[in-house]
């Protein structure tokens, strides 16, 4: 069960990092040497990217759905989900969360991405699906550079509505440059800005059933888009590590991310650790300084539900930006990464050599961090702009 009192409590500091007992320092210089760590090898039944055994999620599995715990398949596909307001949305009238910016399909999903997307302090999301891909996610929008490396990184399929043309940060570019767009047949970029004529295409829909303005309104059935994708092409392996055993570390029962100040706070969120569920529980801003739980629905229609974390990765990077919409972060070579794993804090580096390899993230040791089963949220974040910092207690 969730700590309501102690959220309701800690919601109040978000915003002054000074009140938080650690403020972590993505600049620093960690002294902290690794050697590049092989590709692991997955375990029979086990799920590569949530350690989760996949026997014990197949009776929950609704109908339609497919994923590796459906059809023993390894093939991920990565999303592009609209954040605008952080997620929950509010009534300009009373300040109050109304919902009307709550994604679908989420909770279904392995991995989150949050990246910036405006200087100013706009974020997105990539999600990740793997164990279970569903029919309906949304809402589903746009890609930048990093999300084209991501996916380069996974060399997974990869859905989005809309992407960056600009001479610098042109993202069908990047595509072509590695090859993405002839990989599986051509059936692995699954724009939702194309012609009719398009295979996928059909699984492109609006979400009518709110009337969600534009451009919020689209939704994907992923499920439906892997079902294009040939056999006989075969995903990057990028099999992470996992244990059950306790983390050794600083505790972290609540963790604040601050992206920006002001109207743009509504990105800003508090990750709360709940010991009794073992998970993180993460909560957003509204413009009026209030925090409301990030939650998804179920389907476009469901009651919406909690998206916890097991995880939480904080990759630090150099950003450089062509334009205030047009990010350029730093995702080769080494920086600074913390985690937050079990209610505990540890600090260590990533590493990423070339755009085929996977980032791996390292303990203080030099050694490939291990992961609790579970959803992993990886916040990726330049250590050097203004009004940004991630600090816990």
């Amino acid at each position: 069960m969730k700590k309501i009192l102690s959220l309701l409590l800690c919601l109040m500091l978000l915003g002054s990092a000074a009140m938080a007992e650690t403020v972590l320092n993505g600049g620093e210089n960690r002294g902290i040497d690794f050697e590049k760590a092989d590709v692991n090898d997955p375990e029979d039944g086990v799920s590569p990217t949530t350690g989760r055994y996949l026997e014990d999620l197949t009776d929950s599995v609704p109908a339609g759905f497919v994923g590796q715990a459906v059809t023993g398949w390894y093939m991920p596909i990565i999303v592009q989900i609209d954040n605008a307001d952080g997620g929950i949305g509010y009534d300009s009238s009373n300040g109050k969360a109304n919902g009307n910016r709550a994604p679908w399909g989420v909770q279904y999903s392995d991995i989150i991405y949050e990246t910036a997307l405006y200087k100013q302090g706009n974020t997105r999301l990539s999600f990740l699906f793997s164990d279970i891909i569903p029919d309906e996610v949304g809402p589903c929008r746009s890609a930048r550079l990093f999300h084209a490396w991501l996916r380069e990184e996974w060399d997974c399929a990869f859905a989005f509505y809309g992407q960056q043309e600009y001479t610098a940060t042109n993202v069908p570019a990047e595509f072509k440059k590695y090859g993405a767009d002839e990989k599986a047949n051509g059936m692995l970029l699954f724009s939702g800005t194309v012609g009719s004529n398009h295979p996928w295409k059909q699984y492109y829909d609006s979400y009518k059933k709110k009337q969600l303005a534009k451009p919020h309104h689209v939704s994907a059935n992923v499920a439906g888009m892997v079902s294009l994708i040939p056999e006989s092409f075969t995903p990057a392996n990028h099999t992470w590590l996992f244990t059950n055993a306790e983390p050794d570390g600083e505790d972290a029962e609540t963790i604040y991310v601050n992206w920006a100040v002001g109207d743009l706070s509504v990105y800003n969120s508090v990750l709360e650790w709940d010991e009794d569920d073992e998970c993180y529980y993460r909560s957003m801003s509204d413009k009026n300084g209030r925090y409301h739980p990030y939650t998804s629905l179920k389907t476009k229609v469901d009651e919406p539900v909690d998206v916890t974390f097991s995880n939480i990765i904080v990759q630090f990077v150099k950003e450089e930006w062509v334009r205030t919409d047009a990010p350029n972060p730093t995702v080769l070579g080494t920086g600074n990464a913390d985690y937050f794993i079990g209610g505990k804090h540890m600090a260590g580096v990533w590493g990423r050599e070339t755009m085929a390899d996977r980032t791996v993230f390292y303990d203080e040791n030099g050694e490939e961090i291990k992961l609790h089963p579970g959803r992993t949220l990886v916040i990726v974040m330049d250590y050097e702009t203004e009004n940004r910092s991630i600090s816990f207690e």
